[in-house]
């Protein structure tokens, strides 16, 4: 009870009851998208209990971040069957380079009196710096069915006083600077204190932006303290594509019309193109069509499903940094595939609204290392293109 808080983590979370609203309405999305983590190999059922009202805040973040309704995720699994998913020995093994860096931190002396970058008193580069930060409403008005495109009327407001912030007080800031820097709050004080800004105009700064305090204050006093020295050292790994299970088998829930199975496939050179596991079982109809079109394809040698295997159960995949919760994470590509020529190429199929997402875009710039590393390449295709079939750029 009343262990949930903003910015609270549980990687085992698998059931949540909220019924008193709460102060951001993000934390509901947060709370009910934390049930769907994975917690081992095991698939498990989400539990999510909540108010009307905060029923209400889920489904208006759920539309508005994946457009979808608290009804479709009810109903996600009404049509799904279980499946039992067999390895195919032997088990595939491909050879990558892993690339290891690591950072040293050369402490340097602080100088007295040093800038930050937020002084208020410099209207414009005050705007310059928190200008992103603002919350504008555009209201369009005048706009015919006929017309999509053209504005009659268009005003713009600044929201940016609605904006849900923290008024941090001395301690709170010099607590959490000392937190990150790793370093005592008495230094941290002093440290502050001695800044072009001092204190007290870096706290004013914070309580009207708090975005300053991690992107601005925090980065440029980890500058002002220390250099990096970065040393790289790259690896070379052969991973199992899928590793066998203990008790036999893979079990999870997926939609029959999704599901293709080595027995259902007539022709045998596809069957041996593909099928490191007796069943696939895909997410979506665009890497379905993809997955078709590349065993078709007489330019791929070998093609393999690895989007499912995302339990811990296969060794390929690609460690990144979260750029939400700045914590390492594991990602596992849709498809990979070998060409005639003996070239890999690492595929994720996402949908169009996802492309620019901060996550999808840390996901790829990880993964391009990896695959320039390994001699490889990697690619995104949109959920469009593959249900088009426009795929071919995949194999220039």
């Amino acid at each position: 009870m009343n262990k949930g808080r903003e910015g609270w983590n549980c990687r085992s979370l698998f059931s949540v009851a909220m019924f008193r609203t709460p102060k951001s309405k993000v934390f509901v999305l947060q709370a009910t998208m934390r049930c769907f983590r994975a917690i081992g190999e095991t698939q498990h059922t989400a539990h999510v209990y909540l108010s009307a009202d905060n029923l209400q805040i889920l489904n208006d973040e759920l539309s508005q971040n994946f457009r979808l309704s608290a009804d479709d995720l009810n109903n996600a699994n009404s049509h799904k069957q279980r499946y039992d998913i067999l390895v195919k020995e032997p088990v595939e093994r491909i050879k990558l380079q892993r690339v290891r860096r690591s950072f040293e931190l050369i402490e340097k002396e602080l100088a007295p009196n040093q800038e930050l970058g937020i002084n208020r008193a410099d209207k414009s580069a005050w705007q310059m710096l928190t200008g992103k930060y603002n919350l504008l409403e555009t209201i369009q008005s005048g706009i015919e069915p006929s017309q999509i495109g053209k504005t009659a009327s268009s005003k713009t407001i600044d929201r940016t006083e609605m904006r849900q912030k923290v008024e941090f007080s001395e301690i709170m800031l010099i607590s959490e600077v000392a937190r990150y820097l790793g370093r005592s709050p008495l230094e941290i004080e002093a440290i502050l204190q001695s800044t072009g800004e001092g204190i007290k105009n870096i706290l004013d700064a914070i309580n009207e932006y708090n975005e300053l305090l991690y992107d601005v204050v925090i980065p440029r006093l980890f500058g002002l303290l220390y250099d990096l020295a970065q040393h790289e050292i790259t690896e070379d790994h052969e991973v199992e594509l899928v590793r066998l299970p203990e008790n036999g088998s893979y079990s999870l829930m997926a939609d029959p019309k999704l599901v293709v199975k080595d027995d259902d496939v007539e022709d045998g050179l596809v069957s041996s193109k593909s099928f490191h596991l007796d069943t696939y079982a895909f997410d979506s109809r665009p890497e379905q069509t993809l997955f078709w079109d590349l065993i078709r394809e007489g330019a791929v040698k070998k093609l393999y499903f690895t989007g499912m295997l995302t339990h811990g159960q296969s060794e390929f995949f690609i460690q990144y940094v979260d750029p939400e919760s700045k914590m390492v994470r594991s990602y596992y590509p849709d498809f990979l595939f070998e060409k005639n020529d003996g070239t890999y190429v690492i595929v994720e199929v996402k949908g169009d609204n996802m492309i620019d997402d901060p996550i999808v875009q840390a996901k790829r710039e990880y993964a391009e290392q990896m695959a320039d590393a390994s001699g490889m390449e990697y690619a995104i295709i949109k959920g469009t293109d593959a249900e088009a079939h426009n795929f071919r750029f995949l194999l220039s």
